[in-house]
Order: structure tokens, then sequence, then C-alpha cells
């Protein structure tokens, strides 16, 4: 299956999902299946869902600041607006346990829920050699899918930011291959 044709059925994953109310779907608004998939993905990583609430940060949208891209470009030593590139680049696809765009915070686990079979479909499809769980909601959502590719479990980088600084340097680690087994 070509790119285009993988980016296409995972949007259409999500596209056709109505099981939560929600504010909006970044993976299909924004389109990073389309912009940032690599040709083959040799990390999927995978974080706990796009910022809750009425806004538009998420990690591929470039026209506003987010949060998560911000303290990643700083983990990676780049410039900001460089992020998606970087992980294209390092055949890195960066997705969510839940797709959509949460009301609010405490909808998470609920989304997730419901996310599961379209985190396990887009596994299936992407092939990656490894996937990185960040944080209890991604731990959980693969915990439940069990696919038998390497795993590597780490805090989220939001997490860490704020209460263990000194474990930033694992996610540079993971996300330029260092500490991949």
């Amino acid at each position: 299956m070509s790119n285009t044709n993988i980016a296409i059925t995972i949007i259409k994953e999500i596209e056709s999902c109505h099981r939560c109310s929600i504010v909006d779907k970044p993976y299909v608004k924004y389109s990073p299946y389309l912009k940032y998939l690599p040709e083959k993905i040799n990390i999927l990583v995978i974080s706990e869902s796009p910022p809750p609430g009425k806004k538009n940060d998420f990690i591929y949208n470039l026209s506003c600041r987010d949060r998560l891209r911000r303290v990643l470009a700083h983990t990676l030593e780049i410039e900001e607006e460089q992020v998606p590139s970087f992980l294209k680049k390092n055949n890195i696809f960066w997705t969510t346990a839940v797709k959509c765009r949460p009301l609010n915070k405490n909808l998470i686990e609920e989304m997730r829920r419901r996310c599961v079979r379209i985190l396990r479909r887009e596994i299936e499809i992407l092939n990656p050699r490894i996937i990185v769980a960040l944080g209890k909601i991604a731990w959980k959502s693969i915990d439940e899918i069990s696919p038998s590719i390497t795993i590597i479990k780490e805090y989220h980088p939001l997490y860490i930011w704020r209460f263990q600084k000194d474990r930033l340097l694992n996610i540079r680690n993971i996300l330029t291959m260092r500490l991949v087994t």
C-alpha cells in the first residue's frame, strides 16, 4: 500500500468515528498522515491525546505554538517548527492514543477506551519496528492491544519537563535511536 493510501485509510478511520463528544479531529484537520508520515516507520510514538479544550495547539499544527512541540524542540536542540520534519526525516511518526481533541481532560480515559480499535488498526497498517508509549494513557492502550513489536514505555515529555527534567535525555536518546534495543 502506498503512503498516500495508508494515510487516507487511517484518516477515514478517524473521520468515520462518532463515538465521543469532541472539539475537533486534529489528525484530520491538519493532515499529518499526508504531510509527515515517513515511507518506513522505525518508531511509532504514542502519547495521550491532542491538547483538550477549545484550542488549536497540536504537535502538527505549525500555525500556533504547542507546548509538546516546544519541549521536544528544546530536548532535541532544534527549532520548534522543525519538530515534525525532524520526526519524518528520522522515520518517526507521532500519534496519540486518543485521536480527537477532548472537550476536557476528564474525558480522556473514556475516549481512550473508545479509540483502542483505531489505534490497533493504525499500528497494523503502519507496521512500525518499535513503539514508544509515552504516559499512562498510551501505556494502557498498548497493554490492551499487546502488539508483538518492541515496546518502550516512558513518561510523557510534558510530565518529564515539569517533574523530572533529568529524564529528558531519555526522550532525546529514544527519538535519536540511541537507547533503542
